[in-house]
């Protein structure tokens, strides 16, 4: 995994990526924090759903989060779940259960967002952008209004199979999920804000919502390397100098495997708690009022 990182940061090339490092302090503090909103989300509503503390498991929820973003998507969810049953001895069937619906509520939150972000990048007067990038347009955003139509009511009427939560306990884990990709969002275009201010808030829409779709990608490897390869054929886009967007991607892409490194490293050498005690628990153990 160490390997593999480096290699992602070698590949942007190291003297590029110094060439072009931000000198705005706030840049890098926002940065910090944008990439440990996700595992301190996942802390609370982990220990919310499984109902008990869980030791430990915010710089594990710190490699799911590098295994998910360096390698494949839900490739972090398999070593949360070896932790989760090797460490603290829960057993395979409610932990199972924990992640689907906490990775389908996840999924859902992520998708009300970029549809809100597409939604507001319509009203900004970009929707023949929209239809270029979906071209031939109009047939497409029909089949997809019409797949919709289909495919909604068939999920409403399984959401009791697909999400075992009890209501309370989904909606509470939608919201902070809403809540933390809302925030995510608004730190990463501040942070673009903060190298360059003169910019529209609009053009960070323009990238937000690419971000986010390309969020959605499913099993895509390393989908922020992606993301810098597109902004990067976007940044002809933007009113300022293209170099400078160019050079802001360039580093913003570089550091997120950087912190991939670092955290990933930092974690695997932290003192790890002690193993739960006790026979694993029974499959058939209520969790959050899983039957």
């Amino acid at each position: 995994m160490v390997l593999w990182l480096v290699l992602k940061v070698r590949a942007i090339g190291w003297r590029e990526v110094a060439s072009s490092l931000p000198v705005e302090p706030l840049f890098y503090i926002l940065f910090f924090v944008n990439f440990l909103v996700l595992p301190a989300s996942e802390t609370i509503v982990f220990r919310w759903i499984l109902r008990r503390p869980l030791p430990g498991a915010f710089p594990v929820l710190i490699q799911k989060r590098v295994y998910n973003s360096a390698l494949v998507g839900y490739s972090g969810e398999l070593v949360f779940l070896l932790w989760l049953k090797n460490r603290l001895k829960l057993a395979t069937k409610p932990v199972l259960l924990a992640l689907k619906d906490n990775a389908i509520l996840s999924a859902v939150a992520s998708g009300l967002v970029t549809a809100g972000l597409l939604v507001a990048f319509a009203a900004g007067g970009h929707a023949r952008q929209i239809a270029h990038w979906l071209h031939p347009g109009p047939a497409l955003l029909i089949a997809g209004g019409l797949g919709a139509a289909f495919v909604l009511p068939l999920l409403f009427r399984l959401r009791k199979r697909l999400i075992t939560l009890p209501a309370g306990t989904a909606w509470g884990v939608l919201g902070i999920h809403v809540a933390r990709i809302a925030l995510v969002v608004l730190l990463q275009a501040t942070q673009w804000a903060v190298v360059l201010p003169a910019e529209r808030w609009s053009t960070w829409l323009v990238f937000l919502t690419a971000q986010m779709v390309i969020s959605r990608l499913p099993i895509v490897p390393n989908r922020d390397l992606l993301f810098l390869s597109a902004g990067l054929e976007m940044s002809n886009t933007i009113a300022g100098p293209r170099a400078a967007m160019a050079g802001l991607l360039l580093a913003g892409g570089a550091l997120t495997q950087g912190m991939n490194l670092a955290f990933f490293v930092i974690t695997a050498l932290l003192p790890k708690p002690p193993v739960g005690e006790g026979e694993p628990e029974d499959d058939g153990e209520k969790i959050a009022g899983v039957p």
